[in-house]
């Protein structure tokens, strides 16, 4: 029997990255499920250049949750708190996949030198030379989140991988990665506004049971699809984001929608269930 246990505080922040950036990620506790467990998820945001010690939760404001089981959408919202993105002992009833999607709205005021260091990072050149043409010492950056996870409860039926939620900027993946074998091959499409986007940057990390993580830079074609290989098991998190100068009345300088998509794959029938067998230490 599948059953891949994680708990998820320190889970892609153990090992060094080459990029100093944040990520922002969701994670289930649990991605192997039966009906009758309970379904925990938290969102993290890590500095991914420091130890296990350097992460935070981010705060809930206007955070918005939805569980899609099959053709069933479950807002979930009412069972965040006001400080911590979290879900938490949700009951998962139905069999099959089950995609639990985060979408986030909010603008902050960030010094202007690190926020070029994060767009220099992406790669994001036009928004560079305009946020350095900028005089001041911060910058108002209105952000936009949309984060997905699929967990595998019973069976790996339904196409939840493939669900495009309606977020302005979001990920999917067009193979099911729970009824996948090793080494074969995964595409995801990055979409804005409901339309594939070409030359998007996508970053891929894997992070396997004994602590490892492998990062890998992908850039999407001209359909919007990123390829990449089931080639190790552990945790898989996609991730894409997008900067322009905001809009006359967006209250910002700047806005940016991030999206992040994670999944676990296991081609074994086992696989160590503790914290500490994962190496995350005794954080929890």
């Amino acid at each position: 029997m599948k059953r891949f246990f994680l708990l998820t505080a320190a889970l892609f922040i153990a090992a060094v990255f080459t990029a100093a950036t944040n990520e922002d990620f969701l994670l289930a506790e649990n991605f192997f499920l039966h009906k009758g467990d309970k379904l925990s998820v938290r969102m993290f945001k890590a500095n991914v250049t420091n130890t296990d010690d350097d992460y935070e939760t981010p705060e809930a404001k206007d955070a918005k949750f939805a569980l899609y089981e099959g053709s069933k959408k479950i807002p979930l919202t009412t069972i965040a708190n006001d400080t911590v993105v979290t879900i938490k002992d949700y009951e998962v009833e139905n069999g099959g996949l089950a995609l639990l999607q985060l979408s986030q709205a909010a603008t902050q005021e960030i010094d202007r030198e690190t926020f070029l260091k994060h767009l220099e990072i992406d790669g994001n050149e036009e928004s560079v030379k305009k946020a350095k043409s900028f005089h001041t010492m911060n910058v108002r950056e209105k952000y936009n989140r949309s984060m997905k996870t699929l967990v595998m409860v019973d069976k790996p039926s339904g196409s939840a991988y493939e669900k495009l939620v309606g977020d302005e900027f979001e990920i999917i993946l067009k193979n099911n990665p729970y009824k996948m074998n090793y080494g074969d091959d995964v595409t995801a499409i990055v979409y804005s506004q409901g339309k594939p986007v070409e030359s998007a940057p996508v970053k891929l990390y894997v992070k396997t049971p004994k602590g490892t993580i492998y990062p890998e830079n992908l850039v999407s074609d001209a359909k919007g699809q990123v390829f990449f290989k089931l080639s190790r098991e552990g945790i898989y998190m996609l991730r894409s984001t997008r900067t322009d100068v905001a809009a006359t009345g967006k209250d910002a300088d700047f806005e940016t929608w991030w999206t992040s998509f994670t999944f676990a794959f296991s081609s074994a029938n086992e696989l160590p269930n503790t914290y500490k067998e994962f190496g995350f230490g005794n954080k929890h």
